[in-house]
């Protein structure tokens, strides 16, 4: 009997129990594809993890100097195309100057046009001016003008001691306005970047000297570029004769541009604080562009220096009743000139 028993719990002992049910194990089975696809999803977020190396975020580094986390270029990008000049700003500051000066050279869309916007905006920027003369050279257009852009805003003298102050080399100021005149000159650029050439060359003159060397491009064939050559050139022993073509020419946004410069008092007040008066075409044209609906409305602004400087009744009756108009840039200057002695009177 004893034996008995030993044999039934020994057989008892050894038969594997069944499962608890069908759907317990149907569970199972489902738990493991679970898992499986939990497997497969961890892959997948691996595979986006591994491409998001790609994302702007990923351009993020520590700044050298500071120890921060240095914005994405994207950032930059964003406040560009938003032309928010203070978050322009304040991202440049963020990214420090070494940062900003590769973000220039960068080849990602956008980056380079961005980063050269920000320049002029940044503490210490003049100390990217080569970095910027390096891209006037480019054949990409858009970041050539930027470029052109920026030097005009660094080299514009508004902190007469900025450059001395950050030690700026003379000879990369030098290479920077030997590069806005050869991107002037250059006939196989876009338009809009020999304008822009142009522009920087006129805002860059306490810096870099006059742009009398470019007077051969106010006969060129273009209008657009025969005006802003005529501004940017006309000074020096030649000013009076190319002004005089100029106002002359058959395009009438080229002689409006003429025509204000040879109004405008600045250009004509000498060193000794003597003025000049203007060239009798200029005063005619005056007479009868700047109150033309079709003038630029800087240019009509600059043409009343003439009117006031030739003093007559009828031109002084003009500016009486451009006094009375409603606000706007020409009337404004019409209330500063007639607030002035006439010519010749206490």
């Amino acid at each position: 009997m004893r034996a008995f028993v030993l044999a039934v719990t020994l057989i008892a002992f050894l038969t594997p129990a069944p499962p608890a049910s069908g759907a317990g194990s149907k569970s199972a089975g489902a738990g493991g594809k679970s898992a499986g696809a939990a497997g497969k999803s961890t892959g997948g977020g691996g595979k986006s993890a591994s491409g998001s190396g790609k994302s702007p975020r990923s351009s993020r580094r520590a700044n050298p100097r500071t120890g921060r986390i240095s914005p994405a270029f994207a950032e930059l990008v964003k406040a560009h195309k938003r032309s928010d000049r203070a978050a322009l700003a304040r991202v440049a500051d963020r990214m420090g100057l070494v940062r900003l000066g590769e973000a220039t050279a960068s080849g990602e869309p956008g980056v380079g046009e961005a980063a050269l916007s920000a320049l002029p905006l940044v503490r210490g920027g003049v100390l990217l001016i080569g970095a910027a003369a390096d891209q006037i050279s480019v054949a990409d257009w858009p970041r050539a003008t930027a470029a052109a852009t920026a030097l005009g805003a660094l080299l514009d003298g508004a902190v007469p001691t900025a450059l001395e102050e950050w030690e700026v080399p003379p000879d990369v100021v030098a290479r920077a306005c030997a590069a806005l005149r050869a991107l002037a000159w250059r006939s196989d650029a876009a338009l809009a970047t020999r304008l822009a050439a142009l522009d920087a060359v006129a805002a860059a003159a306490p810096s870099c000297g006059s742009g009398a060397d470019l007077a051969p491009l106010a006969r060129d064939g273009t209008p657009s570029l025969r005006r802003a050559a005529t501004a940017v050139a006309a000074v020096g022993n030649e000013r009076e004769t190319l002004l005089r073509d100029a106002i002359a020419d058959g395009d009438r946004t080229v002689s409006a541009a003429a025509a204000a410069a040879a109004c405008r008092i600045e250009t004509r007040t000498g060193q000794g604080g003597k003025t000049e008066p203007p060239l009798s075409q200029a005063i005619a044209a005056a007479r009868t562009m700047a109150t033309a609906p079709t003038t630029a409305p800087e240019d009509a602004v600059e043409m009343l220096d003439c009117l006031a400087a030739a003093g007559t009744p009828q031109d002084r009756a003009l500016l009486d009743e451009l006094q009375r108009r409603p606000p706007s840039p020409l009337r404004d200057r019409a209330v500063e000139l007639g607030v002035r002695s006439p010519p010749g009177k206490p």
